[in-house]
């Protein structure tokens, strides 16, 4: 009795060490990132310049293109104590580069050598940061003047770099499963001890039921992280065998993009929290619908929005129909410029669900929708039907429709609502040669046959040009001309004419009869990438 007593006290605290790997894995690059003495920054001089340092960083750089610099806060963030400084990281290898760059908002060990940054060098940096934020803050009311604007942007910036030699990181994560292993195992232990049960029985069965039960249940999820394949840097293509309740997600009930991402963690994650950037519902694009000579029918869009990476989603659910689409993973916090890697288990875990959040795509039957931003207010019809969140209207009508005319039968049948203190029009098309543009003005639905669309109204009336117009639409007019007729070459160069510099994430031309899609990413129009369903 002796020894079962202390081997229940044993088994105890074997559970709770368990307990505590679990909460390292999650916690624990934050937890120890308490105890790490910063680099001070604000305390440089010019007598520092050559001196080698060792330092520990919270990785959070500004988005902008250096090539191998980046702009790095190095201080307390705990404080706001610190300073922006240039990490030259091209002393790196190439996969120490993405070490640093895939973990961003942890903790990483930086060895390098401090060095000054000429004026010069300086305004080059403020000309990116100036290019990406101007037009956000162009789109916000702000009693704030654009040259204050820019010297909130620019004062934290000191004139030193840091050129580094290493880098160094510690992967908590997988302390989770182990420490959910630990755990289990020592509460059968427990038990045995406790009711006196046959370990060489029970434990067998137990063990087998700790690796059947999760298989059981993450069965679809492992089969779709599992299909994610990476095309290039920023691209992957998946096969969707996870997020194929659509009728569910229709029925949601979801108001808000908080609300949508509940029903979609609770039916898909148990609850599991995913860190949604709302922000990343924001997005500028353009699409149009072109013949090509050979009498196929082109769907042709551009992303528009802040460096994100991608996936081609294939999905065929049972009783909806084949489709092929683009979401976008910063969405989900998912890419390299992001806290979650795209290539990491984690990463591929959180794509699971990209299929729910697609932004354009083509279905088996010819049917090619797009959403794109308007600059309005937002939409909240109040009709009697059903309410439905318009980031949801992509995938019903990918799953359910077989035309132009059925997707607007679709629309009307729900109340449709919008968040984020914008609305939304939707590009739909189909092989027949149909095409239209639906948008929600004083919270009606209204249809408009226009052969394309950017970011602001083209419903003729009082609302007519609302939103963020631009010569965008004016050009894809010219050409395409009134055949509208472009071979998917030309689609794709009439993307590039409207495409945004800096902000255009990917370009799809869709072949609506051959099901198949051209894309390109980060406005380089050099190399194209052709999927279709086969090669998911």
């Amino acid at each position: 009795m002796k020894r079962n007593k202390k081997a229940i006290v044993i088994t105890a605290i074997v559970m709770f060490i368990g307990v505590l790997l679990v909460l390292l894995g999650f916690f624990g690059n934050w937890f120890f990132g308490l105890f790490k003495k910063g680099f001070d920054s604000q305390n440089i001089t010019s007598a520092d310049i050559g001196r080698s340092i060792e330092t520990d960083i919270l990785v959070a750089y500004e988005n902008i293109d250096l090539g191998d610099k980046a702009a790095q806060f190095v201080g307390n963030f705990n404080t706001g104590e610190g300073a922006i400084m240039i990490i030259d990281l091209s002393s790196l290898s190439e996969a120490d580069k993405e070490l640093y760059f895939s973990n961003y908002g942890q903790h990483i060990t930086i060895k390098g050598t401090i060095k000054s940054v000429s004026d010069e060098e300086l305004q080059e940096v403020f000309n990116k940061m100036y290019e990406l934020y101007d037009p956000i803050f162009a789109e916000r009311d702000s009693d704030m003047t654009l040259e204050e604007f820019h010297g909130y942007l620019t004062d934290p910036f000191i004139p030193y770099a840091i050129e580094i030699t290493s880098i160094g990181t510690f992967n908590w994560t997988p302390f989770i499963p182990a420490g959910i292993i630990v755990f289990l195992l020592a509460l059968v232990l427990e038990i045995c001890f406790v009711f006196k049960l046959k370990k060489r029985i029970v434990l067998p069965v137990v063990c087998g039921l700790i690796v059947l039960i999760p298989v059981i249940m993450f069965f679809n999820h492992i089969r779709t992280m599992t299909s994610v394949k990476k095309v290039t840097d920023g691209l992957y293509t998946m096969e969707n065998y996870l997020c194929t309740d659509t009728k569910g997600l229709l029925e949601s009930d979801a108001h808000t993009v908080s609300d949508l991402f509940d029903w979609i963690l609770d039916r898909h994650f148990y609850g599991l929290k995913v860190d949604i950037n709302e922000d990343n519902f924001a997005f500028g694009c353009a699409a149009f619908a072109a013949n090509t000579p050979d009498g196929d029918h082109l769907f042709g869009r551009n992303f528009d929005y802040m460096e994100t990476d991608s996936v081609l989603v294939h999905s065929h659910p049972k009783g909806a129909y084949e489709s092929i689409g683009v979401a976008d993973l910063a969405v989900l916090g998912v890419g390299k410029a992001f806290s979650v890697d795209p290539d990491s288990a984690l990463g591929k875990l959180y794509m699971a669900i990209a299929p729910y959040v697609i932004v354009d795509g083509i279905n088996e039957k010819g049917v090619g929708a797009g959403i794109l931003e308007l600059d309005i207010d937002e939409t909240h019809q109040d009709n009697g039907n059903p309410d439905l969140l318009i980031f949801c209207a992509i995938r019903g009508i990918l799953d359910n429709c077989a035309s132009v005319d059925e997707a607007l039968a679709f629309l009307r049948s729900y109340d449709i609502q919008t968040d984020l203190n914008a609305t939304y029009h939707l590009f739909i098309t189909d092989k027949s040669g149909k095409y239209v543009v639906v948008e929600w003005l004083e919270n009606e639905m209204v249809v408009t046959e226009r052969a394309c669309a950017t970011n602001s109204v083209v419903a003729p009336g009082k609302h007519f040009d609302e939103g963020d117009p631009d010569d965008r639409l004016p050009t894809i007019d010219q050409c395409l001309g009134s055949s509208r007729v472009a071979s998917e070459t030309d689609a794709m160069k009439i993307l590039a004419k409207v495409k945004n510099v800096r902000f255009t994430e990917w370009s799809c031309v869709y072949n609506l009869e051959k099901f198949k899609v051209d894309i390109c990413l980060d406005a380089d129009y050099s190399k194209v990438y052709t999927v279709s369903a086969k090669d998911f």
